[in-house]
């Protein structure tokens, strides 16, 4: 279920890996099995509101698989809570190319399109994005970006210093791994943890309510 950081991809698993368990079913999770702290917590901008964070990597496969899961989660998302997407580079040159595509897009305001398009491009259509000009040329397709307009974003500085604050911040976490999920700073958990898509969905909202809960000193 996860990409790492050396890319040695998790083949192990199967569907039949994800099985609901009856511990799942009633909600209970466990620290150190379906979830643990991060390396370092991080205080909140603001403790009412929960930030959830998904660390991923376009050309992780299982970031794909999980991405429709993810989504359709945060669209019925607590209203306390903001879902946050942070690609990470994973040590890889195509790692950081992906990652200064996402936030290309984001300041350009064309993530809707292009979040969805990044991904197919790679893992259904099966053309790689190891370049700048391939990556300019999706854009240009997709959003009908100028490729001056593009260059000059994807090259410039809120992008870069967007990927370095995304690449602190995985370390920070200590994440070592893609698709994981980081709760309110503290608590992380991933589908390889929980043992399956919808299964991390389930550990995400038992985190996000353990975060409020202790926010409120309950």
């Amino acid at each position: 279920m996860r990409c790492v950081l050396r890319g040695l991809f998790a083949t192990a698993f199967s569907l039949l890996a994800f099985a609901c368990s009856a511990g799942d079913s009633q909600g209970t999770f466990t620290e150190g099995k379906d979830y643990k702290r991060v390396r370092e917590v991080q205080a909140p901008a603001d403790p009412k509101r929960i930030e959830v964070n998904e660390f991923f990597w376009y050309g992780c496969p299982h970031c794909y698989a999980f991405d429709p899961a993810i989504e359709a989660w945060a669209k019925t998302r607590p209203g306390d809570v903001d879902f946050v997407r942070v690609p990470t580079t994973l040590g890889r040159p195509e790692g950081r190319l992906h990652a200064k595509a996402f936030y290309t897009a984001e300041i350009l305001n064309a993530l809707d399109a292009m979040h969805p398009a990044l991904f197919d491009t790679l893992h259904k259509q099966h053309q790689p994005l190891n370049g700048e000009a391939q990556i300019q040329a999706l854009f240009n397709r997709t959003t009908g970006v100028l490729p001056d307009v593009f260059s000059a974003t994807f090259n410039g500085f809120a992008v870069d210093a967007r990927v370095r604050k995304a690449e602190q911040l995985a370390m920070s976490y200590g994440i070592t791994s893609v698709p994981t999920l980081v709760v309110g700073g503290t608590y992380v958990t991933s589908p390889a943890m929980a043992h399956g898509f919808t299964e991390a969905t389930r550990v995400l909202d038992f985190l996000i309510d353990k975060v409020r809960k202790e926010r409120a000193g309950r």
